[in-house]
């Protein structure tokens, strides 16, 4: 998992400790990350952001060939509880 962007479940180390306390792992956006997960406070200049680049970066890997998921925030959280994530 690699997180970016602002979150309502906490900062971005507690979502971190989430995934580790499931088994699951994070960090930086390599070719290794399985999920970006986008904070659910993103907004209309995302592009222009440092966290803009992290989605950027991650839609190529993606047409790369790469099987990385661009998830919201929402979408995470809505997972947390299922081990098919982790």
């Amino acid at each position: 998992y690699c997180f970016t962007g602002t979150f309502s479940y906490g900062q971005r180390k507690h979502c971190e400790q989430a995934v580790a306390q499931r088994g699951g792992r994070s960090g930086n956006l390599t070719k290794e990350t399985n999920f970006l997960v986008i904070g659910a406070y993103a907004t209309e200049s995302w592009k222009h952001s440092s966290f803009g680049n992290k989605i950027l970066r991650a839609a190529e890997m993606r047409s790369d060939g790469l099987p990385i998921a661009i998830v919201s925030e929402q979408h995470w959280v809505s997972h947390l509880d299922s081990r098919q994530y982790f």
